[in-house]
């Protein structure tokens, strides 16, 4: 996986490498312990031994990768190999100043640890060394371990697709789903969401999980139509709406993997729908109307999250052509205490007739909320009210209760 790191193993006696030799990889030590030292005519001069949570080799991933010094386990140790891959997947997203800095920075290392390899005055508590692990650093091993294990999660087949209902509020009645991502473990159990989707949207890992949960989501789409009956008879076909993160934006292999799994899954293009964070939108507005124009030729609708979280909403829905909306929950939470909260999802609703769009209040957990959304003139909802997201076999369970009570 482009971006993730792998692992490495040595015995107590493995040379890593060798002063003189091209690098392109940096390692973390997971357990263990490495001896970085240079080999003089007066024999090793040892710079540093390094253990557990110690990064080395980094400036073999920027500039010259020529090694300054050769690495040696002293322990049986295992590594975390981080390629330039990953270093190029956190430097693309990181400033321009943040990413110069860093290049000066690691250019000075590099100096440092020349004139202290040739010297003949040389300490070893002269060796630069990256500061104590904490703060920043700490944030940073969590991360990378966590990718690690999102990319084993996604080898292991873990990484799998929930489905939330999305109601008619008149009804009551499931008009489509939307596609959730879940980790389960082996052993069954379920990771939170809050503790890995934002480190998989912002890893290059995203780009082969998004093409998959899009293949994902319209076969289970397809399963789940055998199931549906419309309560009216102006209803369209059943819908599941897929998450787009930022990163998928300018994923030149998206569009052909949407088009694929429609025709694969004998679906119309207008079943599968993709839904943008109106942050993500507002942030990268050209591409993500580069996009958007894509999926319109495709047939296929955009959707906006999170409507009414951004600084220019009337302005893009002029500017952008969007199929829908989906209020976010905090006006909810407001139109149950506010006249002003009751009125701006009233606007709201009346905003979508007037643009022929679809509107969906997110967040209903009461008989109350749904029938206010409703009252105000808002057609779906969906929220633990009607049902929390669940396994496709429970979707189709849902369905087929509905198709009964028909």
């Amino acid at each position: 996986m482009t971006g993730s790191a792998s692992q490495r193993l040595l015995n107590a006696g493995d040379t890593l490498f060798n002063e003189g030799d091209v690098g392109h990889e940096a390692y973390l030590i997971e357990t263990g312990a490495v001896e970085i030292y240079v080999e003089r005519p007066e024999g090793r001069r040892v710079l540093a031994v390094l253990g557990p949570d110690d990064l080395f080799g980094e400036l073999a991933l920027i500039g010259d990768q020529t090694r300054t010094a050769c690495a040696c386990a002293t322990a049986s140790t295992r590594l975390s190999v981080i390629t330039h891959d990953t270093l190029a997947d956190q430097l693309e997203r990181a400033s321009p100043l943040l990413r110069h800095l860093l290049r000066v920075i690691l250019a000075r290392c590099r100096n440092n640890l020349r004139m202290i390899g040739a010297g003949e005055t040389f300490q070893p508590d002269q060796i630069v060394r990256a500061p104590e692990t904490g703060g920043d650093g700490n944030l940073a091993i969590k991360r990378l371990r966590l990718e690690q294990a999102i990319a084993e999660a996604m080898r292991k087949g873990e990484l799998v697709l929930f489905y939330q209902p999305i109601v008619r509020l008149g009804s009551g009645h499931i008009v489509g789903f939307e596609a959730l991502v879940r980790w389960r473990r082996s052993d069954g159990s379920l990771v939170p969401p809050s503790e890995f989707i934002g480190v998989l949207e912002d890893s290059s890992l995203i780009l082969e999980f998004g093409r998959w949960a899009i293949r994902r989501a319209a076969t289970d789409l397809h399963l789940l139509g055998a199931d549906y009956h419309p309560h009216r008879v102006d209803d369209e076909p059943l819908f599941c709406s897929v998450n787009l993160s930022v990163r998928q934006f300018g994923d030149p292999d998206l569009l052909p993997a949407v088009r694929s799994a429609v025709g694969d899954c004998g679906l119309q293009p207008g079943q599968l729908r993709l839904e943008i964070t109106e942050s993500g939108l507002l942030n990268n507005l050209q591409a993500a109307l580069e996009l958007i124009e894509q999926c319109h030729q495709l047939g296929c609708r955009v959707v906006v999250d999170d409507f009414g979280t951004g600084y220019s909403s009337l302005w893009y829905l002029h500017s952008l052509p969007v199929n829908g909306l989906k209020l976010d929950r905090s006006f909810l939470q407001d139109s149950t205490r506010s006249q002003r909260g009751l009125r701006i999802v009233r606007a709201v609703g009346r905003l979508a007739v007037d643009l022929d769009m679809y509107a969906v209040a997110e967040g209903i957990e009461t008989p109350e909320q749904a029938a206010i959304c409703h009252d105000l003139g808002l057609d779906f909802g969906q929220g633990f009210f009607f049902s929390k997201a669940v396994p496709v076999a429970e979707a189709q369970a849902l369905l087929r209760q509905q198709a009964e009570a028909l």
